[in-house]
């Protein structure tokens, strides 16, 4: 008989009623949860993608040789820029200026800084043991406005040593 009871007073509309204000109280406060979790995702992405940046660039720029385009890597400015545009795959804009390439001697004594548009920088003359800094920049701006999570600009540097540089002869 109490468990009658129980369900006749459940049908009532008033607890409906009440299951619908739980829900609009507790949804933005789910949803805010929901989009900052996502926001937070996204800039950790865009952390990775531009260390992944740096990381690929540098060590494109370390590389003994020539690339496809028959230039030296370690000499060649906008290969190096490519090379860390391409790692990224598109999900962030980088552009080619807001990359910076750098080279230091044995001594850490400043070497150069790459900033040829096309082809090889004919400024900069490079050695072996020299180190190669490549430094790329982000910004981050939340896509959610009612997230309070302020604009970021990411910075990643990595340097390389050039091991080697040999002049091999054409076949």
């Amino acid at each position: 008989m109490n468990m009658i009871s129980y369900y006749q007073k459940r049908k009532k509309s008033g607890y409906r009623a009440q299951a619908i204000v739980e829900f609009a109280i507790s949804l933005p406060v789910l949803l805010l949860l929901l989009f900052g979790i996502m926001e937070a995702g996204r800039m950790a992405l865009i952390y990775t993608m531009v260390t992944n940046a740096s990381r690929d660039a540098s060590r494109y720029a370390s590389a003994v040789g020539r690339g496809d385009d028959g230039l030296f890597k370690y000499n060649h400015c906008a290969g190096i820029k490519q090379a860390a545009i391409d790692s990224t795959y598109n999900f962030i804009a980088i552009s080619p200026a807001s990359i910076s390439i750098s080279y230091k001697d044995e001594n850490g004594n400043s070497a150069g800084v790459c900033d040829a548009t096309s082809g090889e920088d004919p400024d900069i003359t490079v050695k072996s043991k020299y180190r190669v800094t490549v430094q790329v920049t982000a910004n981050y701006t939340r896509l959610v406005t009612l997230i309070p999570i302020p604009s970021r600009t990411i910075t990643s540097t990595s340097t390389r040593t050039i091991l080697g540089i040999y002049e091999l002869p054409n076949p």
